[in-house]
């Protein structure tokens, strides 16, 4: 039997805490070696690009492959995630991704911050109102006691409904600030949840101690951190090693000038697992550069589809064995 799991199903079915916990546990069982994931891989389309993850969870018992495409399509383009499971080959769920996506981004940024950030972070600043956004400050919020949000957008009447809506759902004041320096400035956590072709997070705004989240830029023409910013950081982790390597110019740009080398980068499973220690002293700037890798993707598909099928939940489909 294969489930359909779409957007609704999707959102009924995973909480924020489901996502964080699913998240963890891969990067966890990454570091012991019971996990693939396969760089992103992206094919040109005419007017646009066709890209295609995937991951092996062994310890779960599951792999999976997720398709989707920019430009060409534009808002109608289809994302699916096929879960299948790993002893037999049985295609057991087809997900829908839009949902799934920011939330697994978010969780991961969540994780990142949990193992990375100083305990008492209580100020977070956010460039950015957009869906990938609301899911940071949610999952940032379940790991650290945030008692302040500041948050710039360049759409000044989205980032106020942004501000408005968030602050009724999660019960902490946000203001929409006037700048992406007033955003990140006196934060303790800072995230960059943009699409921005040029640095919107600069180095000399940064405050002793704080965490960043750059989760925007994962073309090699888009930028989120200048050097400075990159360079300020004592510890650097990223969920995917190779794929950061040709994905990340916020990371590639120091590497090319001879500024930073890539040793210096570290997987977030090595981080999790403690076998690299992230802060030192609680002065200590620390980055984690968020790619969106396959093996977060799986991990929440098989913890849907688990709760899908416990709860009588999704749209059973035919039997599609060749």
């Amino acid at each position: 039997m294969t489930l359909l799991i779409d957007e609704a199903c999707i959102k009924r079915l995973i909480t924020m805490g489901d996502a964080l916990s699913a998240v963890e546990e891969v990067f966890k069982a990454q570091a012991e070696g019971g996990v693939v994931n396969v760089p992103r891989l992206r094919v040109p389309l005419k007017g646009g690009t066709l890209r295609v993850t995937t991951g092996v969870l062994s310890y779960r018992g599951y792999y999976g492959v997720k398709i989707s495409s920019t430009a060409i399509f534009g808002s109608t383009a289809g994302r699916l995630f096929c879960l299948y499971k790993e002893a037999s080959g049985q295609l057991v769920a087809i997900v829908q991704v839009f949902a799934m996506g920011a939330m697994r981004t978010g969780a991961a940024s969540g994780i990142a911050s949990k193992y990375m950030s100083n305990p008492e972070s209580s100020v977070l600043g956010v460039v950015g109102s957009g869906r990938q956004a609301e899911t940071q400050v949610k999952a940032i919020c379940a790991v650290r006691s945030i008692r302040q949000i500041q948050v710039f957008s360049p759409h000044p009447d989205r980032c106020r409904d942004f501000c408005q809506r968030l602050e009724s759902q999660i019960g902490i004041p946000l203001q929409a600030v006037e700048s992406a320096e007033r955003a990140v400035r006196g934060a303790h956590i800072v995230v960059s949840a943009t699409a921005s072709e040029k640095p919107v997070v600069l180095g000399h705004w940064l405050s002793p101690g704080v965490h960043i989240n750059a989760i925007g830029a994962n073309f090699e023409h888009r930028r989120e951190l200048d050097r400075e910013a990159v360079l300020a950081a004592q510890c650097i982790g990223a969920d995917d090693i190779e794929q950061v390597r040709y994905e990340s110019a916020d990371l590639f740009d120091p590497v090319n000038a001879g500024l930073l080398d890539w040793t210096q980068v570290h997987a977030l499973s090595e981080i999790v697992s403690g076998r690299v220690v992230a802060r030192r002293k609680q002065t200590d700037v620390t980055l984690f550069k968020s790619l969106g890798v396959a093996m977060e993707d799986v991990a929440l598909a098989a913890r849907a589809y688990e709760m899908a099928l416990s709860l009588q939940e999704g749209v059973q489909l035919p039997n599609l064995a060749g």
